[in-house]
């Protein structure tokens, strides 16, 4: 006989901002069955907390490792982990109050370009209003964007679309017509660009949660260092962001530029932070499982209780449809 999903309503914004209270969650068909195999780095759990309340939580860290937080960053025996393109979909939030400006009419590098005008950005949550702390700057933001081509005017005609990060330029070329995708920026200590086809239907609407377009991919087609590569103004700890399009080379009208953009956001990484009594590492025994929300200040997770048992994992979680 089938065993049924479970069915959990979410409640609170541990789990923000993918997760909001009224979301559901299922555990999937043959749930017991997760408990024979070994989770999996990123993977969300429904456990069962220190005083035996449900809650869901993604798991982070197994038994051996040292979970480290240390200036907004996750990181695992000394090692930062690179958050891919899908799981950041998940985790980033879009920047309502960053201005993409645009440059002029070709740039003086010859390029028509839109700027990011925001000096700094902060680890704010628009889905949290009420909610009061001190602020702290994030240093992972990037832009993402979808562009649509809606047809060349001839065969040997080449679209380049170029974002600039920092003082680096990532270059991306288009030779057919369609949606297309383009995420860059700086991540996990890593200069990280992709750029996917968008399937027909598949929408990306202003209002929506996610800060990344749809189909996000399970790797990065660039993942360099970082190399300090900020803006020339060090003191205001902004990075630089610019789109930019040319066409076979040289720079490309600004009507025909702004008919390709179909939408541009300005995303930012989870800022993580250690827990309240300053506590930045931990040390995870045999059997002993790290886990977090993805909602830093608003999460109760292994930050407060420790390492849990894999006993208290009861079963994977995903969104219901």
């Amino acid at each position: 006989m089938l065993a049924s999903p479970g069915r959990y309503e979410v409640d609170g914004l541990s789990m923000a901002p993918g997760l909001r209270p009224g979301d559901i969650v299922t555990t999937g068909w043959f749930s017991s069955l997760d408990q024979l195999r070994q989770p999996r780095r990123h993977e969300c759990w429904i456990l069962t907390s220190p005083d035996g309340s449900p809650a869901i939580k993604r798991i982070v860290g197994f038994p051996g490792e040292t979970v480290s937080i240390r200036g907004g960053d996750l990181t695992i025996s000394s090692q930062t982990v690179l958050t891919p393109p899908s799981l950041l979909a998940e985790l980033a939030s879009a920047v309502p109050e960053a201005a993409l400006v645009l440059a002029g009419e070709a740039a003086a590098d010859g390029v028509w370009q839109r700027s990011l005008s925001l000096l700094e950005v902060f680890d704010d949550a628009d889905f949290a209003p009420e909610e009061r702390r001190m602020l702290l700057p994030v240093r992972d933001i990037g832009l993402a964007a979808v562009i649509h081509l809606r047809g060349l005017p001839s065969e040997d005609l080449t679209v380049r679309v170029l974002v600039r990060v920092g003082d680096a330029v990532l270059p991306w070329r288009i030779k057919t017509s369609g949606r297309y995708a383009v995420v860059a920026g700086r991540l996990d200590g890593h200069l990280v660009g992709a750029a996917w086809p968008i399937a027909a239907g598949a929408a990306w609407p202003a209002n929506a949660r996610d800060a990344l377009p749809p189909q996000a991919p399970a790797a990065w087609d660039v993942a360099q260092p970082w190399l300090d590569r900020y803006p020339s103004d060090a003191e205001s700890g902004s990075l630089a962001l610019s789109l930019g399009f040319t066409a076979n080379g040289l720079p490309m009208h600004r009507a025909a530029a702004d008919g390709m953009l179909e939408r541009l956001v300005v995303w930012r990484d989870i800022f993580h932070r250690p827990a309240a009594d300053g506590v930045v590492e931990w040390r995870l025994e045999s059997n002993a499982f790290f886990v977090l929300g993805d909602f830093p200040s608003g999460s109760r997770d292994s930050r407060h209780w420790g390492p849990l048992s894999r006993r208290m994992l009861r079963s994977r979680a995903q969104p219901l449809d």
